[in-house]
């Protein structure tokens, strides 16, 4: 799968979530991401590698460290 699972990720919001899908919006509200440049620091799970996935467009994720 990925070799980050288990580790500490700090994912960004990269881009403005005007006109994407309602879905993709839910899943950066899901991060905890509100505005362009947001950070949240997270464990990089199954759920978390599902959802970077579905929208790098819209972040970035690098691992902690």
């Amino acid at each position: 799968m990925s070799k980050l699972l288990g580790k500490t990720v700090v994912i960004t919001l990269k881009r403005s979530t005007i006109s994407t899908i309602p879905k993709h919006r839910a899943f950066i509200q899901t991060l905890g991401l509100r505005n362009v440049g947001d950070t949240c620091e997270c464990v990089y799970t199954p759920n978390v590698h599902g959802i970077a996935k579905r929208i790098p467009y819209l972040i970035g994720v690098k691992e902690k460290g």
